[in-house]
């Protein structure tokens, strides 16, 4: 991913390989899982290129059942109030916000039109959606791009101004990068535009947010560029990529309206250690202010629509910077490309070095993407003053080893301060069918709870005569039971939806009384209520 303006731009590269994978935790990246029952995922061309490695992920969430556990399986869709605050939250192995490299964080979205026509989908399998059928043939396999979408980029011709090493691309259409030089398709995603930021022809995603190490060299280019605000230009013979092409094989050079919404955020990236799928020292205000180790995370602002099934994508781009970023087409191949595969270099000794350097990954890019959600509109009772803030569950079963990449369980966001009118969203979901790791409960199962508890040091839960986080006994039932008579929660659904609460002025602690195991694992959060103008 690389600021391009031209047809003749120049691709971002660095100078050393990377293995820089990335992995979102809420909403619940997918890593192009389903509901694989083992550690690694099945198919990694299942929707999109993510290049990371084949642990990681979290299955699809399964939702109501028949009352004894054994929830539907996908059925556990979250469903987030228009225009409420979602907590984005990942984990990116290698280093961003420092002097080591340059990176950038893309974070988009794109949704259907809401009326359950949609192509997009998790599916039912874990199959690759079919190029070759017609739009939406084999409705049991996920899709997020439409076939339409893929069509028109195995049509139309390659951006041959960009700089591709010495990497022998085996085609002539935007499916050839050099990141993917032999136009292997995943899912129905359009590699050119995958691998290059802003993009230059239309695409069906919008932007969110660019996290960057260099805010004030490149974001008022992104910002300029992105599709948010400025209309992309396309050819009416697909095939044809420019205008001069285009008008001479008899085509219309035509643009496509901007999506009309804000220009995204562009913001400093976190500090991040190289090498560590771990927190990260996340900016105050002043981007040259640093606040503490925290998850990186980003809070996006829904938008503001009647209803819709959507996907988020999270795109990670790391090089280092040992030469510029104005390379071309004209540095292509061998004899001219400043980097090539495993050189054998000369540092004055008696036999040269290799380096260890693939230069199909060199300005790499890695890739999460979630599962569908929905956006639902905003109750017309809550005034417009008043935030909805969602709270979540991250992780999967299993302790960290089993686990990783992914995540252990935990609330999200871990700690939330908000104001006396504002509201919570209590909703998260799971899986019936992780890995076979270790945890409580039934084997397989996610099942999360809330029980209010004194401090953040215990471990033992309040009687509910004792709860001021709820206001009812029987409110204190549904969040600790979720309905469910046993003990480890074992019949209920790992789907839940508590719906929206107003709380009092105070500061809550609470935990989760299945998973919070004090010798593994802590399952705890907070809650700050008080007035909006001293938060």
């Amino acid at each position: 991913m690389k600021f391009l303006l031209t047809a003749a731009a120049m691709a971002l590269v660095g100078t050393q390989t990377v293995d820089a994978d990335i992995y979102m935790h809420n909403p619940r990246g997918s890593n192009n899982r389903l509901n694989e029952g083992n550690n690694n995922r099945n198919n990694g061309n299942r929707l999109f290129d993510s290049q990371n490695n084949n642990r990681g992920g979290y299955n699809v969430g399964d939702g109501t059942g028949n009352g004894d556990g054994n929830s539907g399986a996908g059925e556990g869709i979250m469903k987030y109030y228009a225009s409420s605050i979602l907590p984005i939250e990942w984990t990116n192995q290698h280093s961003c916000g420092q002097e080591n490299n340059d990176c950038q964080m893309i974070i988009q979205y794109s949704c259907d039109n809401g009326d359950n026509s949609s192509t997009m989908r998790d599916g039912d399998n874990t199959n690759t959606p079919n190029a070759d059928t017609a739009e939406n043939a084999d409705n049991d396999t996920g899709r997020h791009e439409p076939k339409s979408y893929y069509d028109e980029c195995r049509t139309r011709k390659r951006n041959k101004g960009l700089f591709t090493a010495d990497q022998n691309l085996n085609g002539d259409t935007a499916k050839y990068t050099r990141q993917n030089p032999n136009g292997t398709r995943r899912g129905l995603e359009c590699p050119e535009e995958r691998d290059y930021y802003p993009y230059w022809h239309p695409t069906m995603w919008r932007d969110v947010a660019i996290l960057t190490n260099n805010p004030g060299e490149y974001c008022d280019k992104y910002q300029e560029e992105s599709q948010n605000v400025k209309g992309k230009n396309y050819c009416s013979v697909i095939e044809h990529n420019n205008e001069i092409e285009c008008e001479a094989n008899g085509g219309t050079w035509r643009t496509q309206a901007p999506w009309g919404i804000k220009k995204p955020d562009c913001l400093k990236a976190a500090w991040n250690r190289d090498n560590h799928l771990g927190n990260a020292q996340m900016h105050t205000g002043d981007e040259n202010s640093m606040a503490g180790a925290y998850t990186n995370s980003y809070n996006w602002t829904l938008p503001n629509v009647n209803e819709a099934t959507c996907v988020l994508r999270l795109r990670y781009n790391i090089s280092t910077g040992d030469y510029p970023w104005d390379l071309n087409a004209t540095h292509n191949g061998k004899d001219y490309s400043p980097v090539t595969n495993d050189p054998v270099v000369d540092i004055g000794l008696e036999k040269g070095l290799t380096l260890a350097i693939n230069t199909a990954q060199f300005g790499r890019t890695f890739q999460d993407r979630s599962h569908i959600f929905r956006i639902i509109p905003r109750p017309s009772n809550i005034p417009a003053t008043s935030v909805i803030h969602n709270l979540n569950v991250r992780g999967r079963r299993g302790n960290i080893v089993q686990n990783y990449p992914a995540v252990e369980y935990d609330f999200v966001p871990n700690r939330l301060e908000m104001a006396v009118t504002d509201y919570v969203h209590w909703q998260w979901t799971g899986s019936n069918n992780n890995p076979n790791n270790d945890g409580e409960g039934k084997a397989r199962t996610d099942r999360s709870n809330v029980a209010q508890i004194k401090n953040l040091a215990d471990n033992y839960p309040m009687r509910p005569e004792d709860v001021t986080m709820f206001d009812s006994v029987a409110e204190v039932q549904e969040f600790a039971t979720l309905g469910g008579t046993d003990k480890k929660l074992d019949d209920v659904d790992p789907y839940f939806n508590g719906g929206l609460k107003q709380m009092s002025r105070g500061t809550y602690f609470y935990m989760c009384t299945r998973n919070n195991n004090f010798s593994n694992r802590s399952q705890k959060g907070t809650i700050i209520v008080g007035d909006m103008d001293l938060l």
